[in-house]
């Protein structure tokens, strides 16, 4: 059976920065993706990075 893993884990293991610098870097909100909204914008810049 496959987990979920957390948007934090998942930032980590693709970028090799932890959630605060992503989100620093790319003019997100720390905040809320810890909360567990992502909005649209986050999303694409997600995808983009290949975080799904």
């Amino acid at each position: 059976m496959k987990e979920k893993m957390s948007i934090a884990k998942l930032v980590k293991r693709k970028t090799k920065y932890d959630l605060k610098d992503y989100c620093e870097m790319r003019g997100l909100s720390a905040y809320s993706l810890y909360k567990g909204y992502i909005s649209k914008k986050a999303a694409k810049i997600l995808m983009r990075d290949g975080i799904r």
